[in-house]
């Protein structure tokens, strides 16, 4: 049983591989357009921080195992 759909098949492949090129491109422009909005919407709520040697801080704990453990530790 063969199927005739008006092109050879190497014709189609070609064309499969430039159509799926073009959108692969078309991706990869729009993620890094919408990274770039995800960034700049972020960077809006933003704020500079700088600590001097001797400022007290909170620091997250690196051991937290427990859900009695503090989480966070006064430095």
């Amino acid at each position: 049983m063969s199927l005739h759909l008006g092109k050879a098949v190497d014709d189609y492949l070609i064309d499969l591989k430039d159509k799926l090129e073009a959108v692969a491109d078309l991706a990869t422009t729009h993620a890094k357009q919408a990274q770039h909005e995800y960034t700049t919407r972020y960077n809006l709520r933003t704020r500079d921080k700088h600590f001097s040697e001797g400022d007290l801080v909170i620091v997250l704990a690196t051991d937290n195992s427990g859900k009695l453990c503090p989480r966070w530790i006064g430095r």
